[in-house]
């Protein structure tokens, strides 16, 4: 069984992603519903600016989803942020191809 240290860990390997990156993502896994910028940087305890950072990151690569929030108010728009549907088979497929290009590095 892993450990969420090996999650963690594969996760940053397999995708190329930063501790900061890691970390939005498995709390967006964890609320498992659509959440801003602004509510991850107070739950992490981070700036805006290293969530944003991340968020632009995931969202690349197809990891989290942006959408812009209907709240009808005037002014700069608020985005929302949410996983795509069937994403823990993506890692799960994604995390064995990393493997398998990992065992047949040569060196």
């Amino acid at each position: 069984m892993e450990t969420q240290i090996d999650i963690r860990h594969n996760i940053k390997c397999c995708y190329k992603l930063s501790e900061s990156d890691v970390d939005v993502f498995l709390k967006i896994l964890e609320v498992r519903r659509p959440i801003t910028s602004q509510e991850l940087s107070k739950m992490l305890k981070v700036s805006k600016t290293t969530v944003d950072g991340s968020l632009k990151r995931l969202v690349d690569i197809g990891l989290v989803i942006r959408k812009k929030s209907e709240n009808g108010k005037i002014g700069r728009p608020t985005y929302i942020y949410y996983l795509p549907l069937g994403i823990e088979e993506k890692i799960e497929s994604d995390l064995k191809r990393c493997a398998d290009q990992m065992l047949n590095t040569k060196v």
